[in-house]
């Protein structure tokens, strides 16, 4: 038996849940959501894909074919939407936003899903957003989420996918806040962290072939950014100080060939 559906004025596909809710605990300080992307093996799993992924989750799920999902609750909802960043077969999930024990739940019922329907290869990538529940005051310091996630080596311990995105460090080792951020602004490129707003960050160093399956990295890494995101929102630790001087230390020694270079090969870097 089909599932039944809805169409949304941007032709998303809306598959209702009996009670549409996000199960977010009030008390919780930090919300979490993530991205899977992924190929279909076959393009009949899609209608079995759709089906699990309708079944692990209390809230909607919507299905958009040609691109995001844009309704008024979209971030509360589950999404399957074509990904035209990979190639054909090409697909996404998004989760709902969640507490941090919810998404690892989410993690490994979807990698399961991923596993027996589909495939990952080097195009794909996996994504996290860590935000506060509370928006007011707050200004995350990328530059400090940046060197604190460097230092734990986060940044490339997975497959570097260098047409999708760069790693920040690449840039940031050899620029300051500011060049650093015209450089990028410049290029158009993705880079493997982004703030996505005063409250938000985004992380894609996550991906690769048979990502799927190596949830225990994914766990651990997931715990060490929680910590990170947690940290860069307090005030600054003796030890951050210092990490932050070396780093600006290295920068400013850097002689002004190596830079000159280093932006170029950056610029023209296709």
């Amino acid at each position: 038996m089909s599932l039944k559906y809805i169409i949304e004025e941007d032709n998303t596909k809306r598959y209702q849940k009996p009670k549409n809710q996000n199960l977010i605990v009030n008390k919780e300080k930090y919300i979490f959501g993530c991205e899977f992307e992924f190929y279909l093996t076959n393009n009949n799993n899609f209608d079995l894909l759709l089906k699990e992924l309708f079944d692990i989750s209390e809230v909607d799920l919507l299905v958009n074919e040609l691109s995001i999902p844009r309704t008024d609750d979209s971030n509360d909802c589950m999404h399957l939407k074509y990904d035209d960043t990979l190639e054909e077969n090409g697909w996404e999930i998004s989760i709902p936003k969640c507490s941090y024990n919810q998404l690892k739940i989410y993690i490994e019922t979807i990698n399961r899903l991923i596993e027996k329907y589909a495939s990952t290869n080097n195009d794909t990538g996996f994504h996290i957003h860590i935000s506060t529940v509370n928006k007011d005051g707050i200004n995350l310091d990328f530059y400090k989420f940046a060197l604190l996630s460097n230092e734990q080596n986060l940044l490339n311990s997975w497959y570097v996918r260098n047409q999708h995105c760069k790693n920040v460090m690449d840039v940031m080792n050899y620029n300051d806040k500011k060049d650093s951020k015209n450089i990028k602004t410049k290029k158009g490129r993705i880079w493997n962290l982004e703030k996505v707003d005063n409250h938000r960050i985004e992380i894609r160093t996550m991906g690769g072939e048979s990502y799927h399956l190596q949830n225990t990295k994914i766990f651990d890494e997931l715990d060490k950014y929680k910590e990170i995101f947690i940290e860069t929102l307090l005030k600054d630790s003796e030890k951050y100080i210092s990490l932050k001087k070396n780093h600006l230390d290295k920068i400013n020694t850097a002689s002004d060939e190596i830079k000159i270079e280093f932006s170029k090969l950056f610029l023209n870097d296709n």
